[in-house]
């Protein structure tokens, strides 16, 4: 009787001592083979980063965000610090450095 196989790819890796000893040590306790573990945490790895979202950040002058984040706040009563920066792709530390210089010139009021 032939035995049967799944259609895979084979790539060699080279792993640095401590990623061999880490390995090692994941074998010994869960009773795997080497392989079996690295296609788990591939697949760990795999479904933890599928409900990411990646979010490409602009680089802005302070002085163009800063135009930008006041024309997002026209016409809105309550935002937050974080939804600016996801609305803009703006860094979130200079989104609340912004705000804060909004704030202390008396254009925005802090929640």
């Amino acid at each position: 009787m032939k035995a049967e196989y799944a259609k895979g790819y084979v790539y060699p890796v080279k792993l640095a001592e401590e990623s061999q000893r880490h390995l090692s040590t994941i074998t010994e306790k869960l009773g795997c083979m080497k392989a079996e573990a690295i296609r788990d945490a591939l697949k760990y790895y795999a479904e933890y980063l599928e409900g990411l979202e990646v979010v490409n950040l602009r680089n802005l002058s302070e002085e163009e965000a800063k135009e930008e984040i006041r024309a997002y706040l026209r016409g809105k009563d309550r935002v937050q610090a974080a939804e600016v920066g996801d609305a803009l792709r703006l860094d979130l530390s200079l989104v609340n450095r912004i705000l804060l210089a909004l704030w202390q010139e008396g254009e925005v009021e802090p929640l």
